[in-house]
């Protein structure tokens, strides 16, 4: 697994998320699935390089829209400004996540630009090592990051 232990792994993603979204809001580790509302988003990408991984994010559309007006210092949104925010906060999460993995263990990784889309997107089930990380935010909306390795393609 690239050098890591999938503990390292988790703890890597569980300081990425709490800190880029405690900046914003307060968000919590829950030992159970994540609760989500009817209404979710995923946004996902791919780390390629030294760490060939998906990561898939999905949340509760509350919890973005909330998130959304904060940063824009707006009571009203539009949908393309949650899912232009969503993709950007997504990003800042990706980026924390490829500078811990080359500080922990010195692996040079990049990753694709993050895509959106409405309701749960489920990657193709490729990859061996999965880590499902469930959170509650202090609304008790429902956030779920998903870690996968993937085979290395020849």
């Amino acid at each position: 697994m690239n050098s890591l232990t999938q503990k390292e792994i988790q703890d890597i993603l569980n300081c990425a998320m709490q800190d880029i979204t405690n900046r914003m809001t307060s968000i919590s580790p829950c030992e159970h699935d994540a609760a989500f509302s009817g209404d979710i988003c995923t946004v996902h990408t791919t780390f390629e390089g030294g760490h060939h991984a998906t990561l898939t994010l999905y949340m509760d559309m509350a919890l973005l829209q909330r998130l959304t007006q904060r940063v824009m210092q707006q009571n009203q949104v539009e949908p393309q400004d949650v899912e232009d925010f969503t993709k950007e906060y997504f990003n800042v999460i990706c980026g924390q996540v490829a500078s811990k993995l080359f500080q922990t263990a010195h692996i040079r990784s990049r990753f694709c630009i993050p895509r959106f889309c409405r309701g749960r997107y489920v990657p193709k089930d490729e990859g061996d090592c999965r880590c499902v990380l469930n959170y509650v935010s202090n609304c008790k909306e429902g956030v779920q990051l998903i870690h996968q390795i993937l085979p290395i393609s020849s």
